[in-house]
């Protein structure tokens, strides 16, 4: 069976709008926070030549006092590895940080 590379994960919630007036507003709000990590692992990914293609999960919550969000998951879509003594025609880039190695990011 093959193996899928696990990767970096960002969880955020969307939640009614409450300042909404008039259709034209948004029905539902959030905000995305992008970790280093994350980041880093999708300009990875774009080195590659692999457009970096994200996965979306949502479940639906409610909240401690009542009020009812959807929480998402963002993760990069998995890689195939192969398993053990399989070959493979792409060879897998391993993940190798080099001391003063430029990841593509600005901080």
């Amino acid at each position: 069976m093959a193996d899928y590379e696990s990767g970096p994960k960002i969880d955020f919630a969307v939640f009614k709008n409450k300042y909404a007036t008039t259709s034209r507003h948004p029905a539902e709000v959030g905000k995305i926070e992008f970790s280093r990590e994350f980041m880093k692992a999708m300009v990875d990914r774009a080195k590659t030549g692999t457009m970096p293609v994200l996965r979306v999960a949502m479940w639906n919550n409610t909240s401690k006092a009542g009020t009812s969000y959807r929480n998402f998951r963002l993760e990069l879509e998995r890689v195939k590895r192969p398993a053990a003594g399989e070959s493979d025609n792409e060879p897998v880039q391993e993940d190798v940080v080099e001391e003063g190695d430029d990841d593509g990011l600005p901080f």
